[in-house]
Formats: structure tokens, C-alpha cells, sequence
């Protein structure tokens, strides 16, 4: 009989539980991300003309590893393995961080990768020769044009 009542309590614990948890509203919890069409916008008026960068880079540091630059896809290609796309713009500052401070007197390319955005400063671009130094780690890579 012991059995059957706490069979019972129980039954009618979960019951109640369920009951009065459906009728409680729950709150949305969103996570605030980083919106950067504002600094977008704004760095319209300066940006460097993307054509500039268009075509294939070889790495002078690895040949195998190249990028592809078409209208605002940055395409990084290395040999054997699939590419990867992602979006780019220039500005006069990283577009990726919010708080950077623009620099009149360079211009930076900011690649939207999901994983991360990266920035870099662009120390020389010609017909035939791409510099940018990697920022936050002030490594320099450079390109000859294919």
C-alpha cells in the first residue's frame, strides 16, 4: 500500500511540476553582435577601389598558397586543397573591430571570416606587387601578381 502512495505523490509531483512550468513565460536571451554595417557606411567615401586588388596573388613566402580577389570576394587558394570565400572591404580603418581608429594616412582591408574577421594594413599595392602586414600580428605578407 506504502508503494502505491508514494507511486501516487510522485505522480502528482511531476504532474503539478509540468502544469505550472508550461505557464511561466520565458525570457529571450539574445547575445548583442558586432554591427559593423555602420562603420561600413561610413567608410564608403574612402575606400581604396577594390579593382585595384582584383586578380591572383602568389605568396612570394609559399607559391602554393595564393588569394583571388573578385569584386568583394577574397578568395584564399592553396594547392591540393578546396578554397575558401569570404567577403572583404577597405576602409581607413578594421572594420571588424568597432573601436579601432581610423587612419587617414593608410588603408586596411577587413576579411569577414565567421571563424574570426582579420585585418590587414595595406603597406603597397601595384600592378604587380601586394604588401599587407597581418594586424595584431605585425606579420608582413607579400604577393607578385599571376
Amino acid at each position: 500500500m506504502k508503494i502505491l502512495n508514494i507511486s501516487a505523490v510522485v505522480f502528482i509531483t511531476v504532474i503539478s511540476i509540468t502544469i505550472f512550468s508550461c505557464g511561466k513565460k520565458t525570457e529571450k536571451v539574445s547575445i548583442p553582435s558586432k554591427d559593423t554595417s555602420v562603420k561600413k557606411e561610413a567608410v564608403k567615401q574612402n575606400e581604396i577601389k577594390n579593382t585595384v586588388f582584383e586578380g591572383v596573388w602568389i605568396s612570394n613566402e609559399d607559391a602554393m598558397s595564393q588569394i583571388q580577389v573578385k569584386a568583394d570576394n577574397w578568395i584564399e587558394m592553396y594547392e591540393g586543397e578546396k578554397a575558401d570565400t569570404f567577403k572583404f572591404a577597405t576602409g581607413d580603418s578594421c572594420l571588424a573591430d568597432l573601436n579601432a581608429k581610423t587612419n587617414p594616412n593608410g588603408k586596411y582591408i577587413t576579411v569577414f571570416d565567421p571563424d574570426g574577421s582579420r585585418c590587414f594594413f595595406v603597406i603597397n599595392v601595384s600592378d604587380s606587387k601586394l604588401e599587407l602586414s597581418y594586424t595584431g600580428r605585425g606579420s608582413t605578407l607579400t604577393y607578385k601578381k599571376k
